[in-house]
């Protein structure tokens, strides 16, 4: 084995290659071509007389060798970043990437908002996809494919690093304008009358809150439907008689725009009652998750601008 020919980026392209099993994903991940993935292959299979990664009709296999060497490639890597983010002067003026942020519906629009207004202006190099989660993405986080989530209660791997944004402290009450709702107390037996249109903010729970909380009191309520989607809960609001609840600032925000709906804040007894329903070990609220893979430099600048001027615009849309 010739080591001295072992440089950082066929370091690179091992690890991407151990994760994604395929030449096509690995050049995408790393901006590369298929050719360049092809030839740094050919270098570490020249290094480690081994094959490596095994071609198969769905992809690469690890060799056994490849087995045995994944973890300390891992290891060089990571000490290599750590050498990098501490001692070498990071520039977002010169920083370049390209980053996948995933969120819930009603966050979309605020990281937007802090991308264009607060990153942009600093690091004019660097390019976002900004999708809506609908689903799982734990193990696309997990593997580095997907950068960044912003999420509320979903989230189980331990390999995932998950920093909260901001508490969940206020629920809102969502209705038609003029709703019947608004002229009486806000009492579990009283929002109870009206049928129930769950906004899904904890994919956690097997029933809405405010259903948990009836049922422990001997109260019955009507749930209609769910939705995770706010302009679809939205026409529901608006085409018929039924109440809703959100624990979002942003969605109370987004409702104050849309003609025909009125929210109000529910009373704080209330609201820890219903909040007290969530049991899951952390405390409530929203986070920003993402993998403990990539320890770059521009994605260690990038996480902390996200974590600040997110929690800024929550407070801020909380009025303080």
């Amino acid at each position: 084995m010739n080591i001295d020919k072992l440089d950082y980026q066929s370091l690179i392209i091992f690890e991407s290659i151990s994760r994604h099993l395929n030449a096509g994903l690995v050049a995408n991940e790393l901006g590369i071509s298929i050719s360049s993935v092809s030839r740094h292959l050919g270098i570490l299979r020249d290094i480690f007389k081994d094959v490596l990664f095994i071609r198969r009709a769905q992809g690469f296999v690890l060799s056994d060798k490849a087995v045995q060497l994944l973890p300390y490639i891992k290891q060089l890597l990571h000490d290599y970043q750590v050498i990098k983010h501490n001692h070498i002067h990071f520039n977002p003026l010169t920083a370049k990437g390209h980053f996948k942020i995933y969120a819930y519906n009603e966050f979309t629009y605020v990281i937007n908002k802090v991308i264009n207004q607060q990153i942009l202006p600093q690091a004019p190099n660097l390019t976002f996809e900004v999708r809506t989660l609908s689903s799982d993405c734990s193990r696309a986080i997990e593997h580095g494919e997907i950068d960044f989530a912003v999420v509320y209660e979903n989230f189980k791997d331990h390999k995932i690093i998950h920093e909260m944004l901001s508490p969940t402290e206020e629920l809102f009450l969502i209705a038609k304008e003029g709703h019947a709702v608004f002229s009486e107390e806000f009492t579990l037996a009283n929002l109870c009358q009206y049928d129930y249109f769950t906004l899904d903010n904890y994919n956690d729970l097997n029933q809405p809150l405010i259903e948990q909380l009836a049922k422990q009191q001997g109260i019955a309520v009507n749930v209609v439907g769910a939705t995770d989607n706010i302009a679809a809960l939205s026409r529901h609001i608006l085409d018929g008689r039924a109440i809703s609840m959100s624990c979002n600032v942003f969605t109370r925000e987004f409702y104050s725009l849309v003609k025909g709906i009125q929210t109000a804040p529910l009373p704080r007894e209330l609201t820890e009652q219903l909040l007290a329903q969530i049991n899951v070990g952390r405390t409530v609220g929203n986070y920003l998750i993402y993998s403990e893979i990539n320890q770059s430099p521009t994605h260690h600048w990038l996480k902390q601008q996200l974590f600040t001027h997110l929690s800024e615009e929550w407070q801020l849309a909380m009025g303080r």
